[in-house]
C-alpha cells in the first residue's frame, strides 16, 4: 500500500516537477537576460518576513546565496530541500543564505511558511517581481551566488545540486 502511495505521489508531483525542471534547464544558459550580469555588484535590499530590510550588501566579506522561489513552484521545493541539507553542513563558514519569494503577497508566504519553515534563513519578499525582473530571473527556482567581494559569481535557473553549489561557494570564497 505504501509503495502505491509513493508511486502516486511521484506520478502526481515529482515526475511533472522533474519534467518542468528539465525544460527550464534546457532553456537556460546560466546567465541573466536583465541587469544581473556576472561580475556585477547587486545592491538590492528587500523587506524580510520578520520586518528587516536586508540584501547581499548587508553581508560584506561573505558569500551570499540567494534562492528565488515561489510557493506554487514544485521544483522550488526540491531546491529548498537541497539547500537545507547543504546549510546544515556549512556551520561556521562565511556563507549566508537568503530565500526570496517572487510575485506573492506576504500573507501567501506566511501561510506557506507555517507548513514549510525555512529555519535560520531570512525570507525576503519581492511581491511585485520588481527585483527579480530587474535581475533577469526568467524561471524558478533561480540561484544567484555573490562572492566575498560582492560580485555576482553565478546565476542559475533550474535545480542546482548540492555538489555543484558547494563547488561554486568554494570558488566564491576565494
Amino acid at each position: 500500500m505504501r509503495k502505491l502511495r509513493f508511486r502516486s505521489f511521484a506520478a502526481g508531483f515529482v515526475l511533472p516537477a522533474l519534467a518542468l525542471t528539465l525544460v527550464v534547464i534546457a532553456c537556460a544558459d546560466g546567465s541573466a537576460a536583465g541587469g544581473a550580469s556576472l561580475g556585477s555588484k547587486p545592491d538590492f535590499r528587500l523587506q524580510s518576513m520578520d520586518g528587516r530590510v536586508i540584501g547581499p550588501v548587508d553581508f560584506p566579506n561573505k558569500v551570499v546565496v540567494v534562492d528565488f522561489w515561489a510557493t506554487w513552484c514544485g521544483p522550488c521545493q526540491i531546491q529548498s530541500m537541497i539547500l537545507d541539507s547543504l546549510i546544515k553542513g556549512m556551520n561556521g563558514q562565511p556563507v549566508v543564505f537568503l530565500s526570496t519569494d517572487v510575485g506573492e503577497t506576504k500573507e501567501t508566504v506566511r501561510s506557506f511558511m507555517k507548513a514549510n519553515p525555512h529555519p535560520g534563513i531570512p525570507v525576503l519578499l519581492d511581491p511585485e517581481s520588481k527585483l527579480s525582473d530587474s535581475l533577469g530571473v526568467q524561471g524558478l527556482p533561480t540561484l544567484m551566488v555573490v562572492d566575498r567581494k560582492g560580485r555576482i559569481m553565478a546565476f542559475h535557473t533550474g535545480l542546482t545540486d548540492a555538489d555543484t553549489l558547494q563547488r561554486i561557494i568554494r570558488q566564491a570564497s576565494l
